[in-house]
């Protein structure tokens, strides 16, 4: 029998890595001079171009005049193209980014010729659960992957299923994207390296057909391939060697299939592969970056300017969308790259995040406009209505003996105000001849110290003549002619000018004003501060011993632990801080041999930071000696130590069913790992984690077997929930269950100073070079945020999906700046449904498109209302799809357990 072996040449090409870009894609121009001219003479050859489109864009960039000969070869078939636009790590962004990442790949592809139909996934570290349904509702039915396939599948092909039930064929690279990349190195032996490497591999790939990647990292394409194939295949007639792309060999084997084994869920095995789970802790402020950039755009610039906006910004949105997507490529989100390439990473995601705020911002200010002075806007993120806690900052009078905050309805709340006070910006005694100079010297137009000016008056403060100069951050709405002030000002001087004055800069008494405010699902509220009393749902009370809102309470231990107490559920113990070495890299953690533990603070101070009603919150001190690294050969960590004080800030507010934690210190030492331990009220088997448009269930242990320890920490995304507690999260924050079952813990941070340590306590064999990367032992102040919910019931009848969202999405808050309060817009989108959340809400071709996800484990009768006239289905690249009914404005959805649809509307002017 002759066995076909599909030999696809290729490259894994990593963006940026142990080099940056620039110095990567000089390179990549050289392999890419290279291969069009081998294609050209060629006709035999054929390149997959790694699946993603960013590589030839950036080549293209430099030959912009090589782009007709790359549409000629993609449209011949011999240069295969996209369909991503990069590689990403799918575990560390949002599922909204890995939406947009394939899209923008698809839409760019069919620009420069036919994308490839395969969902290629070579190098990931690990897979979503969701990535089946994600590739089908793109109209992908394969995907090929090498790492996190568990030691259940003992096939090449098998068929791997979504939490909703979408399946496609995964084409599973046993040995990885590189493992025929030396099949033809020695022309003597080709035969004989062929038949040891389907040996190797048989009982995955059977007799008829084996696959062979011809390629690996920044691998360069080989001119005498063909050579080399026609020679072996005119030497022996056991194997025939055929040059092929990767969609070729799928269009080949797809039909053979018979009986594929199968599997439903993420992909997250170190059975046979390398996992790399250590990225999901490496370098935390990376992780914040992403978020606040994906959360700018996804759930605040789009939704305002997609509801409230003028014309659709599509440039900025390109450009903002661009660098998180180009971010999110696995050697670059994941952090395990040189400190050139994290910071030039963190700007790109600082310039995404600017261009959403900016863009909320101009929608919110508009919309101030028509809000009187002395009231603010405030803009609710969500598709559902709620209250939250707004920060009013406004001119509020000394006189006033009790504050609360009116809405826009009449209805008054509680508020807690912060102490009244007028700044005093600037007070000095100074000659006539020389007052005027002080101030007008200091003044840009209107602009005086950082505020405006609105006026003076001149007294006598004490037996001293006094020039007093009014200023505020709002103007007040009169005309101020400058030209008249300064000279009445300076007539005032000239009468003495050798006389003393007193000169003073004073802004007007302002005090920042805590209030629960309600609003309208992704529509504004009007709140202005005002003398009285106002109600207030489950107020803060808060004492010596802890803070409690009726549902939720903590107290403080002597130790520095906190016990939290809601919905019947009580957890002791928490915050229990652990600090161990780490002789890892960034790719695995690995404690020494010789660890040494620190959890015993030397000194401990609990205070009072907030008394309520609105917010309460208990600040703890705790004082650790930690030691000052590892020892020389990294056994063990060193004796002498080093003082770190840790800050915890507890916070509960009103109405809230959730305590707020903020983990804060400077960290002094290098390779080590801190955790936030959370005792739970039993023992548990299992965590469940949200992320990428799933909640996945997970147990306590890891599957290994390729010599990478299997370490059971995971990412989560939006919370991570076990029997008893939900932990809220801002961002990409990794977990553990330990203690057999009886802790949560988080990491906090974990510091670590190679890309690759090549005797890793914790994996056999180098996952990258031993390159030094010392801004990855984070010696400098690092902050974790999250919160701690709770519950009694299971997740998804606990409403943990709705505190999650409630957490993460602050209302936005804009001092009005009109004469009165006009008709606020609206009406926003609602969105009803448990556990039904808003991904997306952007234009398209003149329709409102929203993606939904039911993000539970049973089906859900949703609706999407607000205005509808017209409505219809779309896949995930935004091809429209059936119509569908519309009544009395809104669309009705029979979500399925975890289905993501993707919607797309008009609305009635």
């Amino acid at each position: 029998m002759t066995t076909t072996l599909h030999l696809v040449p290729h490259t894994h090409w990593d963006r940026e890595w142990y080099l940056p870009f620039q110095r990567f894609r000089l390179r990549l121009v050289e392999l890419m001079d290279g291969l069009l001219d081998l294609l050209e003479r060629d006709p035999d050859f054929r390149f997959t171009m790694d699946g993603q489109l960013a590589a030839v864009d950036d080549y293209l960039q430099i030959r912009p005049e090589n782009t007709e000969r790359v549409r000629k070869l993609a449209a011949e078939g011999r240069l295969t193209i996209g369909p991503w636009t990069v590689l990403l790590d799918e575990f560390l962004v949002s599922g909204e980014t890995i939406v947009r990442n394939l899209a923008a790949g698809c839409r760019r592809g069919a620009e420069l010729g036919p994308v490839m139909d395969v969902g290629y996934l070579p190098d990931m570290f690990g897979h979503v659960a969701q990535m089946p349904q994600i590739l089908r509702r793109a109209g992908f039915g394969d995907a090929v992957l090498w790492r996190g396939v568990p030691a259940r599948i003992d096939r090449h092909a098998f068929a791997w299923s979504a939490p909703d039930g979408s399946t496609v064929r995964a084409e599973y690279l046993l040995g990885g994207y590189g493992q025929g990349v030396e099949l033809l190195d020695i022309p003597d032996r080709v035969a004989e390296r062929i038949a040891a490497y389907h040996d190797g591999r048989r009982a995955f790939a059977g007799e008829e057909h084996v696959l062979a990647m011809f390629g690996g990292d920044h691998v360069m394409p080989r001119p005498e391939t063909s050579e080399l194939v026609a020679r072996a295949n005119a030497d022996q007639d056991r194997y025939r060697v055929r040059i092929a792309t990767i969609a070729e060999y799928l269009d080949t084997v797809r039909d053979l299939d018979d009986q594929l084994p199968s599997w439903s869920g993420e992909l997250r095995s170190g059975a046979r592969a390398n996992l790399l789970m250590g990225v999901a802790s490496l370098r935390l402020p990376l992780r914040q970056a992403a978020a606040r950039a994906e959360r700018g755009l996804e759930r605040y610039a789009e939704p305002l300017q997609a509801l409230y906006g003028g014309d659709w910004p599509v440039r900025l949105l390109d450009v903002a969308w661009g660098n998180v997507i180009v971010n999110s490529a696995h050697d670059s989100i994941c952090g395990c790259s040189l400190d050139e390439v994290d910071a030039q990473v963190r700007v790109r995601y600082a310039e995404a995040e600017q261009i959403a705020a900016g863009m909320a911002d101009t929608v919110v200010q508009r919309v101030a406009a028509d809000v009187a002075r002395g009231s603010s806007v405030v803009f609710n993120p969500s598709p559902l209505p709620r209250a939250a806690l707004v920060e009013l900052d406004h001119v509020v009078p000394e006189s006033f003996q009790d504050v609360a905050v009116e809405l826009g309805d009449g209805t008054r709340v509680a508020a807690q105000a912060a102490a009244v006070g007028a700044p005093v910006l600037y007070d000095e005694v100074l000659a006539g001849r020389d007052a005027a100079e002080a101030v007008f010297g200091r003044m840009h137009a209107r602009e005086l110290l950082g505020r405006l000016l609105n006026g003076y008056h001149a007294g006598d403060v004490g037996g001293q003549p006094t020039l007093t100069f009014d200023v505020d951050f709002e103007p007040d709405p009169i005309l101020l002619d400058l030209d008249q002030l300064r000279a009445e000002v300076a007539r005032r001087l000239a009468a003495d000018p050798d006389a003393d004055w007193r000169v003073r800069v004073i802004g007007r008494p302002r005090r920042s004003v805590a209030a629960v405010v309600s609003a309208p699902p992704l529509g504004f509220a009007t709140a202005r501060p005002v003398e009285g009393h106002g109600t207030l749902e489950h107020p803060v009370t808060v004492s010596a011993a802890g803070l409690d809102n009726g549902l939720v309470s903590v107290t403080a231990a002597d130790d520095g632990t906190l016990t939290l107490t809601g919905d019947g559920v009580a957890l002791t113990g928490v915050g229990r801080l652990v600090d161990g070495g780490d002789a890892g890299d960034s790719y695995n953690y690995a404690p020494p041999p010789a660890d040494v533990l620190v959890e015993q603070p030397s000194e401990i101070d609990v205070r009072v930071a907030e008394t309520g009603p609105v917010r309460g919150a208990l600040v703890v001190h705790r004082a650790y000696r930690w030691p000052a690294g590892l020892a020389d050969d990294a056994a063990g960590r060193t004796d002498e130590t080093v003082a770190c004080t840790v800050i915890t800030r507890v916070e509960v507010r009103a109405g809230e069913p959730f305590a707020r934690l903020r983990v804060a210190l400077r960290n002094p030492v290098p390779d080590h790992r801190l955790r936030f331990h959370v005792p739970l009220p039993g023992r548990v088997e299992r965590s469940f984690a949200e992320g990428q448009f799933a909640v996945v269930e997970r147990g306590l242990e890891a599957e290994g077997g390729h010599g990478e320890h299997p370490l059971p920490t995971y990412p989560a995304h939006g919370f991570v929930a076990v029997d008893g507690v939900a932990a809220l999260l801002n961002h990409v924050t990794e977990y553990e269950i330990v203690a057999d079952g009886t802790e949560l813990a988080l990491t906090v941070l974990r510091a670590t100073g190679m890309i690759s340590r090549n005797a890793n306590p914790y994996r056999s064999d180098p996952a990258g070079p031993q390159v030094a990367i010392p801004g990855a032992q984070l010696l400098e102040p690092c902050a974790l945020e999250f919160a701690l919910h709770p519950h009694r019931d299971a997740w998804h009848e606990a409403g943990v999906v709705e505190a999650a969202e409630a957490y993460r999405l602050p209302f936005m808050v804009e001092r009005g700046s009109g004469e009165t309060t006009g008709e606020l817009p609206g009406p926003g989108l609602a969105l009803h449904g448990e556990g039904v959340v808003l991904s997306a809400l952007h234009h398209r071709d003149g329709w409102l498109e929203a993606r939904v996800i039911c993000e539970r484990p049973t089906p859900v009768r949703g609706r999407l209302e607000g205005g509808v006239v017209e409505a219809r289905e779309a896949d995930l690249l935004g091809t429209p799809g059936a119509a569908l009914d519309v009544t009395a404005g809104g669309v009705d959805l029979d979500l399925g357990p975890f289905q993501i649809r993707t919607l797309q509307l008009r609305r009635g002017r």
